[in-house]
């Protein structure tokens, strides 16, 4: 893998010495940004493209919190992953964040959630560019007879781009280790 195909993930938290454990654990097989506030992560998120951000909710200033809010009213197309002291309340609900792990958090749990956050967004992806493929099925489905569309190269093989998506998207489900979440996955396509 290149340096520019190494996914960019973004780690703030305001324990210097957390945050440099977590880019040790992940500098290895990532490219790793850290910010030590929530006002310098999103100057880094204005200035540059990111992946994948961890994030501590609790932190002075600009909590975590306010920093996935801003986030998500920019619409910002990555994964974030809360990565707190802070237990788990019900206000989690309404947070705009794909995962929470509560500190002390162990290598191998960090890891995981980062390969587990990137395999849903690249889940997320494979859905979206089904759903496109699907659409113009439907729509050439229902203008011309299954005698009409045999006999055109480009429907044959819109059928069979398909059906390896199909089969793309059940071996990314079936990757997840919670078999709940994969049994979900599943079902949906």
């Amino acid at each position: 893998m290149t340096e520019e195909d190494r996914k960019t993930v973004l780690i703030v938290d305001d324990e210097e010495m957390v945050a440099e454990s977590y880019e040790l654990y992940l500098q290895d097989d990532y490219e790793t940004i850290v910010e030590l506030s929530g006002g310098a992560a999103l100057m880094e998120l204005d200035q540059r493209e990111v992946d994948l951000v961890l994030i501590d909710r609790r932190m002075p200033g600009m909590s975590g919190d306010v920093v996935v809010d801003h986030i998500d009213k920019w619409d910002m197309d990555f994964q974030v992953v809360m990565v707190t002291a802070v237990d788990p309340d019900i206000d989690i609900i309404d947070m705009p964040c794909d995962g929470y792990l509560t500190k002390p958090v162990s290598e191998d749990e960090l890891v995981d959630a980062v390969e587990r956050a990137f395999l849903i967004d690249h889940y997320e992806d494979l859905i979206a560019e089904y759903n496109q493929l699907s659409e113009k099925y439907e729509v050439l489905t229902s203008q011309f007879s299954s005698r009409e569309l045999s006999n055109k190269k480009r429907f044959t093989e819109l059928e069979a781009q398909m059906e390896e998506m199909e089969a793309e998207i059940a071996d990314t489900a079936a990757q997840f280790s919670d078999s709940k979440l994969s049994d979900a996955f599943s079902r949906l396509h």
